[in-house]
């Protein structure tokens, strides 16, 4: 087992930029009269003090060799915490893994927004929860029309879709960008005449992405008018930017503030696709009228590895450590800053280039707004689901399920009590725990070997 060192976030380019730069933003915006949301403030501030001796510590001592070590407290924000989206999306992704997501076969559906919808989104989060709400509807519609036969030529009653789904606000480069990843069940769950029992989807293809996507255009289009967002049939009315009733959480003083890196194409073709129509941008990979949806990913139940690894980056955070960097490391007062894209974008590029005060602008506009909630579960995976008991397979005593040609088989059991499935209040592992599952360190580990224990939690500076 490696022995723990203590993570300096002090050190790092994304705590130095924002030490620099937040508190002009504040003072400028101050000056200009104009608005930052509480939340986004806070969860500077939070992140200011995430992980500083300073601001609160833990002390560990070794009642072997008398050997003290000192952790500081963390954020726990939501927003861009390098070191706190880590934990609380391996937390998350190992509970989902274990605990929720049964030997059934899995498949990434990715929703993309046109630009004017993504601005009504970050205004009214409302109405982005009836957004979701459409979206993973139509999609469990489809899989639930599109039902499979048990073997022997029996039908499949109540066949019921599920899924979890990630909400992010951000996009590649750090721009306001929300979007859905749901992570369903390529399937059904329905009863048959043993039980319950899962039924494998026979295979998504091209035309079904083109029937979903256009069912979910068409569902949103009619929210969007009657929310007034549509003006009349076939025109779009876009809500002033400037409209002080519905503020921004964070607008920016200037939004595309960057240069792009790498190889430009002159006329990418990407640019001059016809939004009126249906184009395919690669397999399982469908756009119309600026909508995307992509649902090439699909993983087998039994590769849990990939299980994990797939929740984990639907639950990432939005800045990675590792793709930051200074343009001139030697003068880190004045550089500008260098965000190395994960892919490189159809036309070529492949890093942006802020200063400093611009990425910390587009920090606080990824910033989620407060009580919403970042993962959803829906169908059987609902917390109140009546089946989720036989489905889930978390630490719970498990019912007898009856079969479909049992008394009262042919509807599902009725939600008498609270499902044993849904996360208690315990599932947050321990911080000591999750190091030591995920990269093998454990700080309650000494150098002599032994097993160090909290002496102290000290949180006024007073104490010290």
């Amino acid at each position: 087992m490696a022995v723990y060192e203590r993570h300096r976030p002090e050190s790092t380019v994304l705590y130095q930029t924002v030490a620099r730069a937040w508190p002009k933003i504040e003072v400028e915006y101050a000056v200009n009269q104009q608005a930052i949301a509480p939340h986004v403030t806070s969860e500077f501030r939070r992140y200011s003090r995430c992980g500083i001796l300073e601001h609160g510590i833990v002390r560990l001592y070794c009642k072997d060799c008398q050997a003290e070590r000192v952790i500081g407290f963390s954020c726990k924000g939501r927003g861009f915490c390098p070191s706190c989206g880590s934990r609380r999306a391996l937390q998350r992704a190992d509970r989902l893994e274990r605990e929720v997501w049964p030997l059934a076969k899995a498949r990434q559906w990715v929703l993309t927004f046109p630009h004017q919808t993504r601005f009504w989104l970050l205004r009214d989060p409302e109405l982005f929860n009836e957004v979701i709400t459409i979206v993973v509807d139509s999609i469990s519609s489809f899989y639930e029309r599109h039902r499979t036969l048990v073997p022997d030529q029996d039908p499949i009653y109540l066949p019921t879709a599920g899924s979890v789904s990630f909400v992010q606000f951000f996009g590649s480069s750090l721009s306001p960008n929300p979007h859905l990843h749901m992570m369903f069940l390529d399937g059904v769950f329905g009863r048959a005449k043993n039980g319950i029992k899962f039924f494998e989807h026979p295979g998504v293809c091209q035309e079904s992405m083109f029937d979903v996507l256009e069912m979910i255009y068409e569902r949103l289009s009619r929210l969007f008018a009657k929310r007034g967002y549509v003006a009349r049939e076939g025109e779009v009315s876009l809500p002033e930017e400037d409209d002080a009733s519905v503020p921004l959480p964070f607008i920016p003083r200037a939004p595309k503030a960057y240069r792009r890196k790498g190889r430009l194409l002159a006329n990418p073709l990407y640019r001059l696709q016809d939004p009126e129509m249906m184009s395919v941008e690669g397999w399982l990979n469908v756009r119309y009228r600026w909508f995307s949806l992509h649902a090439a990913v699909s993983i087998e139940g039994t590769n849990r590895s990939g299980l994990r690894q797939l929740f984990h980056y639907g639950a990432r955070s939005s800045v990675n450590l590792s793709l930051l960097s200074y343009v001139t490391p030697d003068d880190p007062d004045r550089s500008e800053l260098e965000l190395r894209l994960k892919r490189k974008w159809n036309d070529g590029t492949e890093s942006l280039i802020f200063s400093q005060r611009d990425f910390v602008e587009r920090l606080a506009g990824v910033v989620p707004p407060p009580w919403f909630n970042l993962t959803r579960f829906h169908g059987v995976f609902a917390p109140n689901h009546a089946w989720r008991d036989f489905v889930v397979p978390g630490p719970k005593t498990k019912r007898t399920c009856p079969a479909h040609d049992e008394p009262g088989g042919s509807v599902p059991p009725p939600p008498d009590k609270p499902s044993s499935g849904r996360a208690p209040a315990e599932y947050w592992m321990p911080w000591s725990e999750l190091l030591r599952k995920t990269v093998g360190v454990d700080p309650e580990y000494c150098v002599c070997g032994a097993r160090m224990v909290i002496d102290d939690a000290i949180t006024v500076a007073s104490s010290f």
